[in-house]
């Protein structure tokens, strides 16, 4: 018995099937993996609980020499607002 494998393109591939190439090469959403920046988040809800008026500049810093941990300033930046821990500034009415 002769078994012989025969290789098509993706392209011809999804053009028999009548799909798209861009929703083949998609990963299906169970397959994602879950967020990879969870444990960050949760130190820096947690640092933003015990510090309240610290920013994401100190929470960085704090990170990054205190904790000895490689993360990016901008990361830090996007997940600060993100999960919504912006310092609100009260600045009193002059009369």
């Amino acid at each position: 018995m002769l078994v012989t494998t025969m290789r098509v393109s993706k392209r011809l591939a999804c053009r028999a099937v009548g799909l798209a190439r861009s929703t083949y090469a998609r990963t299906p959403i169970a397959q994602t993996p879950a967020d990879p920046d969870a444990v960050l988040r949760a130190i820096l809800r947690d640092y933003a609980r015990t510090h309240p008026l610290h920013g994401f500049r100190r929470a960085w810093a704090h990170l990054r020499h205190d904790q000895a941990m490689a993360v990016n300033k901008k990361k830090v930046h996007r997940l600060w607002k993100e999960e919504g821990l912006q310092v609100r500034i009260y600045h009193p009415r002059k009369e």
